[in-house]
């Protein structure tokens, strides 16, 4: 919107020219509104964007207070009080959206993603046949499922807020750092969901998925909680193998004993593709545990948290991550050459080849001066793993 301080309206003058304007000045057509401003003073001149200039006579009376200006394209030069004028409240459904959306990010979607794809492909990793795939199976796989999304939720929410403040450094966009979720509803949602987890393991009736998700909760408690001998994160080594032991163990070993002796009614039997799951699940969640701390370094630096990255520095952690993850590949490769089914050693093989390769081309591209890159291939990896719960099948 065009924006006029002052200006004295003369009849038969140009509706752009004031009587203190020694010449005239053609008015323009406005085909949308500006939000330049025209000013008179008593100056010698002044200057429209267009940078054409209008002199101005000093001895003329000051000019007049701006009035509503007609022009040819049917708008009108408005006082500069209504571009102060305050925006729109949002909607009531804008408002739910925008909270919701904050809950999301607090709970880390992909991290319930995980869960849902780990937990159900390890129940089923003892299943020999499609006749076990009973309505009372799925029942009791989603009751698993159900009670450690809800307390893996309060993990989430628990992590974010013992780092609010680290978070203002590393991740401001979050929303306990960011303010837009309070500290108190931060709590709420960590102690309700806690709750909620274990009410529904303990009516789940398995004692498996009871000490799961309790294991769990205490785990998750030691990585994150700043007391004497925990904040387990902040410690070089035991930040990747918390992971390890939530990811490698808990995720794998409970839900599969679970699934076999209450789910099935069978005797607990070690089998290959649980081995096999539990090591390479190990593998993900070390190298899960130094990735995803390649973007903080510079808060984690500041407040202290001797991470590898802060000790050896992004460039020599990043090559250490993709060689594990290549070392591991290597190996499922050799577990499906031995695989007795030809379906099974073609899938695996080739399988696990692919997801190598897409890994180290994925690695080249990372840049360790962007955050977005970073995390990008730190949530690839994420992607990986939830193919990896696929193929962990053919091993048979």
């Amino acid at each position: 919107m065009l924006q006029m301080q002052c200006l004295n309206l003369a009849p038969k003058f140009n509706p752009l020219q004031s009587p203190g304007c020694s010449r005239k000045f053609a008015s323009p057509i406005l085909t949308q509104r500006h939000k330049s401003s025209i000013k008179c003073s008593s100056q010698s001149s002044f200057s429209f964007p267009n940078q054409n200039k209008i002199t101005h006579s000093n001895n003329k009376p000051p000019c007049k207070p701006l009035v509503p200006l007609a022009l040819q394209d049917g708008h009108a030069l408005q006082q500069s009080e209504d571009d102060n004028k305050p925006a729109a409240a949002p909607s009531f459904l804008e408002v739910v959206k925008r909270k919701l959306n904050a809950i999301s990010h607090v709970t880390r979607y992909y991290a319930q993603i995980n869960i849902i794809v780990s937990v159900t492909s390890v129940c089923f990793l003892p299943v020999q046949s499609l006749s076990q795939v009973t309505p009372a199976f799925l029942m009791g796989v989603l009751k698993a499922v159900v009670a450690q999304i809800f307390m893996n939720i309060s993990l989430c929410s628990l992590n974010q807020i013992c780092d609010v403040e680290i978070d203002k450094i590393n991740k401001p966009y979050l929303p306990l750092a960011s303010g837009e979720l309070s500290m108190g509803t931060g709590i709420a949602i960590c102690a309700g969901s806690a709750l909620l987890s274990l009410a529904l393991a303990f009516m789940s009736g398995s004692p498996a998925v009871l000490c799961a998700v309790i294991a769990w909760g205490l785990t998750g408690a030691a990585y994150s909680v700043p007391l004497p001998f925990l904040r387990w994160k902040s410690h070089t080594f035991m930040a990747p193998f918390t992971l390890v032991i939530l990811m490698g163990l808990i995720l794998q070993i409970p839900y599969f004993i679970h699934s076999q002796t209450y789910l099935l009614g069978k005797p607990f039997e070690v089998t290959g593709p649980f081995v096999f799951a539990t090591a390479i699940m190990s593998i993900y969640a070390f190298v899960n545990g130094l990735l995803k701390d390649l973007p903080d370094v510079e808060g984690d630096k500041a407040f202290g948290m001797q991470t590898l990255c802060v000790l050896l520095g992004k460039e020599k952690v990043l090559p250490l991550c993709v060689n594990m993850m290549l070392l591991g590949y290597g190996g499922a490769v050799v577990a499906g050459a031995t695989s007795t089914l030809m379906i099974s050693k073609l899938v695996t093989i080739i399988g696990h080849i692919i997801l190598a390769l897409m890994m180290w081309l994925r690695s080249r591209k990372v840049d360790l001066d962007n955050f977005d890159s970073q995390f990008g291939f730190y949530m690839f990896l994420w992607q990986l793993n939830y193919v990896e719960y696929i193929l962990i099948h053919f091993l048979r």
